[in-house]
């Protein structure tokens, strides 16, 4: 079970789901409750995915980038940086999805006026958004060109690290106040 990352990961899926059964069958939840769970679960999951990426890719991948002779940057380039751009890219949208639907499930999206718990997830949620859009508009294109064997444009790759560390440092940046307003929401 512990062989691969996959297996372990569906061994603790395997533990939680038969974890969830007992609980229902027990009748410590109602079926309702745990589907909430679930999705602030995968919430949770995903952002701590994902803010720990961020962190990954400034603190020490575009370190390595910057230090690295020719070779070792092909090879980062090659075999980490695309892997770390699916994974961020699917935990970025994982928990914005996510995240909307809690808001939405919780009427959230709904209430008037915005005070207390809504105006902090409000606030985290548009900063939140504000990363998943620099993810898609402007660290996946740049990364698109840095990685295409076939463009050998010295400018253009140039242009693309530029704007893959500018909108990496941003949502680093952004990361902060994004989590202590979510965390905020929950003391209201």
């Amino acid at each position: 079970m512990l062989e691969s990352h996959s297996r372990a990961f569906l061994t603790g899926f395997a533990a939680l789901a038969v974890t969830l059964l007992l609980v229902v069958l027990l009748g410590w939840m109602q079926p309702g409750d745990v589907i909430m769970l679930l999705a602030r679960t995968a919430h949770v999951l995903s952002a701590m995915i994902w803010v720990g990426l961020i962190w990954f890719v400034n603190v020490v991948q575009l370190a390595v980038l910057k230090q690295a002779d020719d070779a070792g940057r092909a090879a980062v380039m090659t075999w980490i940086v695309p892997r770390v751009a699916r994974e961020f890219r699917l935990a970025a949208n994982v928990t914005v999805i996510s995240g909307a639907i809690l808001m939405l499930a919780m009427g959230y999206v709904t209430q008037r006026p915005l005070e207390g718990a809504a105006l902090w997830l409000w606030a985290g949620a548009l900063g939140g958004t504000a990363m998943l859009g620099f993810v898609h508009a402007k660290i996946g294109p740049a990364l698109a060109i840095l990685l295409d064997p076939v463009i050998k444009n010295a400018e253009a790759n140039a242009r693309a690290r530029e704007t893959v560390r500018r909108y990496a440092r941003i949502n680093l940046l952004l990361s902060l106040p994004v989590t202590f307003a979510m965390l905020a929401a929950s003391h209201g």
